[in-house]
Order: structure tokens, then sequence, then C-alpha cells
């Protein structure tokens, strides 16, 4: 075998390698954009933001090193440290779920304690309000008591079918309110209680 005939065989056995190396990671760019669009559904925006934006981060960069490489003549292309930026952004986006879905679950749990410490707070309330006296001096303070009350139900009715629905978050920073409004007319109560009877 002549030199040039070894040559021109190597160089044929070479270049498929160099073309191998240059095809862009599209099984890893596929496999990343699928696991953020899984962590978004799992509602990482909220309970686990900051891993998502990790992720997406790494995606970006991932994507940056990418482009860099397309704009280079085919043989000198090399998406190496691209593929494994992809392979890490996709990691990271799964990690991001799971933070979600732990997040979630602990907010579950304490909001429906905080719903169930609500409700007592405001049985207790309407049954103070109940045995409350009323008559010359607080009647019109018992009125307003009772309607704000009603008001305070609907919330607590609203917040708990926020609960139902999975919207955890929401949910919870409407039942603190209304636990907030129960103590508030506990105290409301006791008041008007003592102008009736004169005691301060």
């Amino acid at each position: 075998m002549s030199k040039r005939t070894m040559v021109l065989v190597l160089a044929a056995m070479t270049l498929p390698l160099l073309w191998g190396c240059s095809k862009p990671p599209e099984l890893e760019i596929q496999n990343a954009n699928t696991a953020i669009q899984a962590a978004r559904a799992a509602e990482a925006e909220e309970y686990a933001p900051r891993s998502l934006t990790v992720a997406q981060d790494t995606l970006n960069a991932a994507m940056a090193l990418k482009e860099e490489q397309d704009g280079k003549f085919a043989l000198f292309r090399s998406y190496g440290k691209a593929k494994a930026q992809f392979v890490r952004a996709e990691a990271l986006a799964q990690r991001a779920t799971a933070d979600a879905q732990a997040e979630k679950e602990r907010v579950r749990l304490e909001v429906a304690n905080l719903l169930t410490t609500t409700r007592a707070a405001l049985d207790s309330t309407a049954a103070l309000l109940a045995q409350a006296p009323v008559g010359k001096g607080n009647k019109a303070d018992i009125e307003l008591i009772r309607n704000d009350l009603g008001n305070v139900e609907i919330r607590f009715t609203e917040a708990k079918a926020e609960f139902d629905s999975g919207r955890y978050k929401s949910a919870q920073a409407k039942v603190e309110a209304v636990m907030n409004d129960a103590n508030r007319l506990m105290n409301e109560i006791s008041l008007a209680v003592a102008k009736k009877t004169g005691r301060r």
C-alpha cells in the first residue's frame, strides 16, 4: 500500500469519527426541555422557584454552547461541553420537580392543620357571640360583629375551596387572614360585652 493510499484510508476512517463528534445533541436537548416542562407542570415556579431557575439557567447556558458550535465549520464543531450541560440541565429540572412536589406536600399539610384550627376558632367566636348579652349600649356593636363574622365565614369557605382544588399557597394566605379576623372578632365581642355590663 502506497503512502498516498494509506493517507486516504486513514482520512476515510477519521472523517466519520469527526462527523460523529460534531452532531448536535438533539436527544439531550429534547430530554432537558421535557424535564423543564415537567418541572413547570409540577408547579416548581411556585413551590421550588430557585431549583427551577438553576435548571433553566443551565439549559440556557447549554443552548449558548450549542449555538457557539453551530457557528463553526462542520469539521471543527464539538458539542461535548454542550451535551454535558444539557444532561446536567435535565438532572436539575428533575430535582426541581422533586423539590416542588415535596414543598407542595409540606404546604398542604400545614394548611390542612391551619384550616382545622381556624374552623375551631370560628366556632368558638360564634358560640361567644351567641352567648353575649345584648342591650342598650352594645346592640349596634353586636350586630356589626355578627355581620362581620358572616363575611369571615364566607372567606373561610373560599379558602377551603381553594385548598380542595389544590391551590395550597393561595389557600394558606386566605386562611391565615381569616384566623386573624377570628381572633379580632373575639376581642371585639369581649369589648361589647364589657360595654353592656359596664366592666372595663
